[in-house]
């Protein structure tokens, strides 16, 4: 027996099976001793970061923006505390439920929310969603009533952009909106993230950088809903710099008033400075509607308004400028030496070139006119006979000097340059000569010629300063972050070397147009004199007898212009005011630009009695 026993034992197949099980039980653990060490060493950060995930969500605050002010320290873009409803897409346990829930109690689009939230869950779960911004108390109860139900959404209170002048500002300072995929990928800033507010167009555009704080957040510990249980640690987050400007709020609000619900813009600047006092462009918009989170149909409402709202007239739209390049053109005569100012033509009514009748705006004529009744009057064929004998390189070189037809530089985004004809410009559109009919157009500002309202606005502050074309400014300067602080310098373009007594003519001829009894007296003030031009610009050729604007379909109306600046003897302001389709110059703008230096010189004496005291 003890032999079968240590044959047994000694039996090859045995041993050999025993040595595969050894050998398979000791691999077996080398190969959970390395998945242990791969566990524990090598992917412990990334563990430890899922396991972190899953007990704490990292909610981000946003920061608050800085704050833009006007020149006298008003806040005219700011913050307001705001609730707003979030989403952690890793807590989501029926998206679609919850979504069609919360449809019923807050505004916002659904299919676009779940997109993002889908987005979200490959990309970074553990992220914030923005469902809905500036919820009122009521929606905020019926929420938070439904917390059991609607996992993964909850209530944050942040900061939200306010414009306390409504649509006053809203095409200088834009609106701000959550940053684009594009917008995201485009940043070399590393802290945007997803749900973060920028500027979008205006000022909020062009000072981002300053404007846009530095993010804080808390670390809270939450449950198997992924509600907050306990706050764990909290980073405050830091408050965007300030942007002041050269603006004043109540001389915008007057020009806003002024304007009214009309199409057109209205600007007015300090010529010395090249400091933008007031910019409106009509019609305009809410931008506290884009900080809650625009709606389809309201986007949809303005971008089919046939009147352009979400267009900078002011920067961007150009028109053809008519009879207030008259000033500039008798300038252009003087400083050539090819007009004496006292040389007359005689005005029928008309004026015959070829077998065309170009007809003056005064049916029966001007009779007699020279230089300066040609202004004050506005008489057209006067201006004819200019852009005849001038040619359009001889005016475009003046105008183009004096900031016409190029872009002025102002500190907002998305300026655009009008027009100004010469030979260059005629040979490359059409290959052709220029025509007599073509010349004579120049002369009163008609034909190819189209300008923005912010470059005649600068022709006339260098008609104002005698030659000196100032950088238009509405940036003064800003305050960052740490404190520190940059000052925008005022900036001279160039000085044209115009002769004083031709600048001294031309002013006292636009003081003419106001006080002489020009077509300009609507823009007349008691006790300041007041200079400037009329002009009513042609949109629609009318054939056969002249047919007043008024009663032309609205599409085909003129365009009313009005540009002046007071005092005459020492310019402090400069205003222009361009009405789309508005009529004559005359009575629909100059009683704009009336009013805006009415509330210019009325804060004037008001702040110099107060000094006094």
């Amino acid at each position: 027996m003890n032999q079968r026993i240590r044959k047994r034992e000694q039996d090859p197949l045995i041993d050999a099976r025993v040595r595969v099980v050894r050998w398979g039980a000791l691999a077996l653990f080398v190969m959970l001793l390395g998945r242990l060490y791969w566990l524990q060493v090598i992917r412990h950060d990334h563990f430890q970061a899922l396991s972190e995930n899953n007990r704490l969500r990292i909610r981000t605050i946003r920061a608050p923006r800085g704050q833009i002010l006007d020149r006298k320290g008003r806040p005219i873009a700011e913050t307001q505390a705001s609730y707003d409803l979030i989403c952690s897409p890793i807590d989501v346990r029926d998206l679609d439920g919850e979504i069609r829930l919360l449809g019923e109690i807050a505004e916002f689009d659904p299919d676009e929310v779940q997109e993002k939230i889908r987005e979200a869950r490959k990309t970074n779960p553990y992220s914030s969603i923005t469902v809905a911004r500036d919820l009122r108390f009521e929606q905020v109860s019926v929420i938070e009533f439904n917390r059991e139900t609607l996992t993964g959404f909850s209530i944050l209170v942040e900061a939200k952009r306010s414009y306390p002048y409504g649509p006053g500002f809203s095409h200088v300072l834009g609106y701000v909106g959550e940053a684009s995929q594009d917008e995201l990928d485009a940043s070399d800033d590393e802290s945007l993230e997803m749900g973060d507010v920028v500027g979008k167009y205006g000022l909020e555009r062009s000072m981002d950088a300053v404007l846009r704080g530095v993010n804080g957040g808390r670390h809270v510990e939450v449950d198997a809903a992924g509600r907050d249980k306990r706050l764990v640690e909290e980073v405050l987050p830091r408050t965007g710099g300030t942007v002041n400007t050269t603006l004043d709020a109540d001389i915008q609000k007057t020009a806003e008033e002024a304007i009214g619900n009309r199409a057109g813009a209205v600007i007015a600047m300090v010529p010395k400075t090249g400091d933008i006092l007031a910019f409106v462009s009509s019609p305009g918009f809410d931008p506290n509607v884009f900080s809650r989170g625009i709606r389809k149909s309201e986007w949809m409402a303005l971008a089919q308004d046939v009147r352009k709202p979400m267009q900078n007239k002011g920067l961007q739209g150009t028109y053809a400028p008519g009879s207030t390049v008259k000033p500039l053109v008798a300038m252009a005569a003087l400083e050539e030496g090819m007009q004496d100012p006292k040389a007359t033509v005689g005005c029928p009514g008309y004026l015959q070139i070829g077998n065309r009748r170009f007809r003056c705006w005064r049916e029966k004529g001007h009779g007699t006119v020279d230089m300066y009744k040609g202004i004050v009057q506005s008489c057209d064929v006067y201006f004819y006979t200019m852009g005849l004998r001038l040619g359009p390189d001889v005016i475009a070189k003046l105008e183009k000097g004096a900031g016409l037809g190029t872009i002025t530089g102002i500190d907002l985004p998305g300026e655009r340059s009008g027009l100004v004809p010469d030979t260059e410009w005629k040979r490359k559109a059409s290959k052709e000569r220029w025509y007599d009919s073509e010349r004579a157009i120049l002369g009163i500002g008609q034909g190819a010629v189209h300008v923005t309202p912010l470059e005649m606005l600068a022709g006339y502050a260098t008609l104002a300063t005698g030659g000196e074309v100032m950088r238009p400014r509405i940036v003064r300067g800003i305050v960052r972050m740490d404190g520190s602080a940059t000052q925008t310098p005022v900036q001279s373009l160039r000085k044209l070397p115009w002769k004083p007594e031709n600048v001294a003519f031309i002013r006292r001829a636009l003081a003419g147009v106001v006080n002489d009894y020009g077509t300009g007296g609507g823009a007349k003030l008691p006790g300041i004199e007041v200079g400037g031009k009329t002009g009513t610009a042609q949109v629609a050729a009318v054939k056969g007898k002249m047919i007043k604007s008024e009663d032309l379909p609205y599409e085909l109306r003129d365009h009313a212009w009005f540009v002046g600046f007071a005092p005459v003897a020492d310019p402090e302001i400069c205003v222009v005011a361009m009405l789309e389709h508005g009529g004559h110059g005359g009575s629909a703008s100059a009683p704009i630009v009336k009013a805006v230096m009415q509330e210019y010189f009325r804060a004037k004496q008001l702040a110099q009695a107060q000094e006094k005291k």
